[in-house]
Order: C-alpha cells, then structure tokens, then sequence
C-alpha cells in the first residue's frame, strides 16, 4: 500500500523516463514536489525500490526504472547469520520472494535473515534480510558469508592477507576475525539487502504521513558535519567520514592513496572502492576527482591496481575517465636499475561525475611554447580519412596546453615537516588541480590527507577544504604545516 506521496513520486518518475528516457534526478524531483530537501526525495525513492516498484542500477546516476508490476521469485532462504560472532548456519530450507530486478537469470542466489549489529555501518541491521549470490571467490572489501572450521559462519567483509584471512566487521564495537586460508570457506558474496521494516535504522517501510513529517523534521534537525568540518582535518576513516557529508556537496577531491602497501601507513587498512563510491556520492554534479597513484612490482610484473581502481571507479561506480594525465618524476628514481627500466612516472587518472566538469581553468596551466613568437608554417595534419590537411602560415602563441605529461621536481618539496611522512607528491600537483578544477571560493577534499599538501594549497589559493587522515600523527603533521 503506497502512501499518497509515494504515489506522486512515482507517478512523476513514470511520466519524465517516458518523456526524457532516463530517470529525473534528486533535485528535480524535490523541486517538482517542493518536498523540503534531497534527502526526503530520496527516503521516498529508497522505499519505492524496497517494495519493488523501482529498480536501480548500482552506483549509476540517474538510472532508475520503473517495474510495471511487482514481479516476484522464489529463492532458497537459509535461515540467519550472525553480524558479530560466529553461530551455527541454520538451514530451514524454506523460500522467499524477492523482486525479479535484485537478481540476474543463470546465477545461484540464496538468502538470509541478519542477527546482531557488527556491519550495520554498511546499512545492514539485526533482523534485515541480505541476498547472496553463492560463490567461492571474492575481492578485498566484499561483503562474503564466510564459513569458519566447517562448523560456524558469519558475515564480515573479508581483506586477504599475507598469511591469513582477515574477516572485518563495519562496527568499531567488534574485533576482526583473524583465520587461516586453509580454515575458510567462502559461500557467497553479498549482493543486496532487504531492509526489516522495524529495524532502528530503518525507514523505508514507514507509511503514514504523521512519521513522514516526523522524519522530514528529524532530518532538518541533522547535524551539519559539511559547515563544522569546512577547513579542519579529521582524525578518522576517510569512508566512515564522507558517510556524514551530503550528497552534491564537494567540488573537487586530490588525494593520493596509500596503494599496494609500498609504504608502512602505521599499520592502517583502506577500501579503494569504497572510498570511490562515497566520493561519486559526495561530488556535485560536473565535479573532478584526481588520484595520484601507481603499481608495485612484484616477480617482475606490476600490480595493476591503478588499472583495476580506474575500471572499478568507472564501469561499477559511474565516473567518467576525462584524462589520464602522467606525473613525470624529476629526482631520485625508484626501480631495479640492472633488472629493469627506470620508473620516473606515476598516474593521475582524472575522474569526472556526470555529462561536463562544472569549472575548467587550464590557463594558469599553460607552458612556454618553444617557438612562442614566431611565424611559421606548418600544421598539416593527417585527417581520418588518410588524407593531409594544407599547411598553415600562422604566428605561434607565447603558452601553450600543457598536454598529459607534467612535470614535477620531486624531494618533498624542501619542507622538513613534509619529510616526516613516508610517500608525498609535491605541493605543486594539488595547487595545479585545484587552479584548473576547483571555482572560488568551492570546497577542495583529501581523504587520504597524509602531510597535508592539498589542505596547505587550497588554503594558498582561497579555497576551503576538507581531510580525513586515520593517522593521528599524520593529522598532527598536517596541521602543524
């Protein structure tokens, strides 16, 4: 039974997919119902897919879509799992109905009922209902049902380790599980979760128009973490951070991950995907996410994560790739000189949220030209279709682009405060961002703060900003600077 609110955001979805054939975004549909913010359109939206009446693509903007019917099948239900210590699995061998949109013909699904309160920073709560698609592998960072000694399973997001499988739990009231490969099975990975309609944090499911205005005035009354945070570094995990900044609230992100464990961060763990997903949440339509970042050798072949991060961010998480720009290092270079080439580069894959980036300077970017000044010709180009265009005569402008390759001297800069942590690019990459990609007076954000070099240019270029660094000696550092 959809309440009369429901029925009209509905109704409105239906009418613009038809019209425009994608669906409407927050913001309109909060400005077409005057509803009084983002996040009540989007607590309706949430509880029209929760019942079925819409399906979404994951991580994919404006990708909703309307069943015509609640169409239903039957998957196996288990019985529960534990969100905290290991319990006995329970197979009841029953069934239960899910909409056909939360599964993919040709896989194998199976569900279960949660009992405790260990993930319920990743939005599942004791008494929800999670879905799994049964397999034996998973990435970092998935969400898996994990069968421990082939007597107790639990449900943890599982990190592969050196010696060991660590099963973590999204609840800093719980200890991770520690277990030898040998000891774990995987069962199966999470794909989506059935919200229970009395759990505490659920609100999908509430169905009179008194709780509606009580939640519209609750959310009213949430605390601005965006005001209080704007120019301060927070000691805190940079996922578990973003989780408290609204959505389409931050310009530009420049942050270097602490990738492939080339350095010892202090021991701390991060989640590459995770950390992208909450910043495509985070950025305003047209806004620029910059990471620097590389492969480390091992067995003489490279890593890939700067490969997978890029895939991972584009194709599951909706980003665009506007340009992949190479950081060419000057200064002490880092490889097997006998063994192999001289590594003097990084990347710096550019992503972009949405259709155009709302704010491009690239003048403050520009280089001398070589021939600035003079008349020349030239310029016959080979077109596509194997012919040369007529050269030109034409006077050669003093600057021009820069292109994709830019080049930074590298020795931290000469800053004896920036040398006290362990891997820094120069001040100079996030001042250049930030010229290009940030507006005045908009809001510049580094997850992986580190020693603070996006947060000192932003400030030099009269921006805000805003850190996260899990580290507090790192913080220290940061503010320090």
């Amino acid at each position: 039974m959809l309440t009369k609110r429901q029925n009209q955001v509905l109704n409105y979805i239906k009418r613009y997919i038809s019209k425009h054939d994608y669906a409407p975004s927050l913001e309109e549909i909060k400005r077409h119902l005057r509803l009084s913010s983002v996040s009540t359109a989007h607590y309706h939206v949430q509880a029209l897919q929760n019942m079925g009446y819409l399906k979404k693509e994951d991580n994919q903007p404006r990708a909703l879509d309307v069943f015509s019917e609640q169409k239903l099948v039957q998957i196996p239900f288990l019985g529960q799992i534990a969100a905290g210590e290991p319990i006995e699995a329970m197979e009841d061998k029953e069934s239960i109905a899910v909409p056909q949109g939360k599964i993919k013909p040709g896989n194998n699904y199976f569900a279960l009922r949660v009992t405790g309160e260990s993930m319920q920073d990743e939005n599942i709560d004791d008494g929800d209902i999670i879905l799994i698609k049964n397999q034996q592998t998973a990435e970092n960072g998935q969400k898996v049902v994990a069968l421990i000694d082939n007597e107790k399973v639990t449900l943890k997001k599982i990190y592969k380790e050196k010696n060991k499988i660590r099963l973590e739990p999204a609840n800093p009231k719980f200890k991770s599980i520690l277990v030898p490969p040998k000891n774990l099975k995987i069962q199966g990975v999470v794909i989506d979760v059935i919200k229970n309609p009395y759990s505490k944090t659920n609100v999908s499911h509430i169905t009179t128009l008194s709780k509606i205005n009580e939640l519209e005035n609750k959310t009213s009354r949430t605390k601005n973490y965006l005001k209080e945070w704007i120019n301060t570094i927070q000691p805190m995990d940079c996922v578990k951070g973003m989780k408290k900044l609204p959505e389409n609230s931050i310009d530009l992100v420049v942050t270097s991950p602490p990738y492939d464990g080339i350095r010892a961060y202090n021991g701390f763990n991060y989640d590459l995907s995770a950390t992208g997903k909450e910043i495509h949440r985070i950025l305003k339509d047209g806004g620029i996410a910059v990471m620097v970042i590389q492969d480390q050798t091992k067995n003489f072949g490279k890593t890939l994560t700067s490969f997978r991060t890029i895939i991972d961010w584009c194709e599951n998480i909706g980003f665009k790739l506007f340009e992949c720009v190479i950081y060419r290092k000057y200064g002490p270079e880092g490889a097997w000189w006998k063994t192999r080439f001289r590594i003097d580069h990084e990347y710096m894959p550019i992503f972009l949220k949405g259709e155009r980036p709302q704010y491009f300077n690239k003048e403050p970017l520009k280089v001398p030209s070589k021939h600035g000044g003079k008349i020349m010709t030239g310029s016959g180009s080979r077109r596509t279709d194997g012919k040369t265009n007529p050269t030109v005569t034409r006077a050669i402008n003093p600057m021009k682009c820069r292109g994709t390759i830019w080049d930074y001297l590298m020795a931290g800069d000469k800053d004896k405060l920036k040398q006290k942590h362990p891997a820094v690019f120069p001040d100079k990459i996030p001042f250049d961002f930030i010229q290009c990609f940030c507006p005045p007076n908009g809001i510049v954000l580094d997850p992986f703060m580190g020693c603070g070099s996006t947060a000192v240019t932003a400030v030099q270029l009269n921006r805000n900003f805003i850190g996260f660094e899990i580290s507090q000696e790192y913080c220290n550092l940061a503010k320090e600077r």
